[in-house]
């Protein structure tokens, strides 16, 4: 995997790539590419856009396992899963809660480090709707990047 200065260097697609896999679950700092993309001169507005929007398909990945494994199926994947899940336990069973009881608006806690895909996968495996989903989590990792480009932009 490139480090983030060449992903840097890559642009806006860079950018993409690195936002959709950080939604989904490779530890990468998209945070750290989209401030270097910003600081080299791209538009906040197209940058928080690019990241956004690979971030939420990301995200959609997490999701759909979610369903899958709910819906009894995963293969391996979701063993592996479901192993992790076990282990996991009590912060896995709190964030299901949270779900549970906020429905939809919980995915805003999708932007978080590390509970944020935990948050990713229980709405999956709740059932939530493709629209809220989508909504509720654009809106919570839209915003994460919105802060950071301001935060890079007025440090400019």
């Amino acid at each position: 995997m490139p480090d983030s200065s060449t992903l840097a260097a890559w642009g806006l697609p860079g950018l993409f790539l690195v936002a959709m896999m950080a939604g989904s679950v490779v530890p990468v700092p998209s945070e750290a590419v989209l401030a270097a993309v910003v600081y080299g001169g791209t538009a906040p507005t197209v940058a928080i856009a690019v990241a956004t929007v690979g971030n939420v398909l990301g995200a959609l990945t997490l999701y759909a396992l979610g369903r899958w494994v709910a819906s009894g199926g995963g293969g391996p994947l979701g063993r592996w899963y479901l192993r992790r899940r076990a282990k996991e336990g009590p912060r896995m069973e709190r964030v299901e809660a949270r779900v549970r009881t906020w429905g939809a608006p919980a995915l805003l806690m999708s932007w978080l480090p590390v509970v944020g895909d935990a948050f990713v996968i229980a709405g999956g495996m709740l059932g939530v709707r493709p629209v809220p989903f989508v909504l509720f989590v654009t809106l919570g990792k839209g915003l994460r990047y919105l802060f950071v480009a301001l935060s890079t932009a007025a440090a400019l």
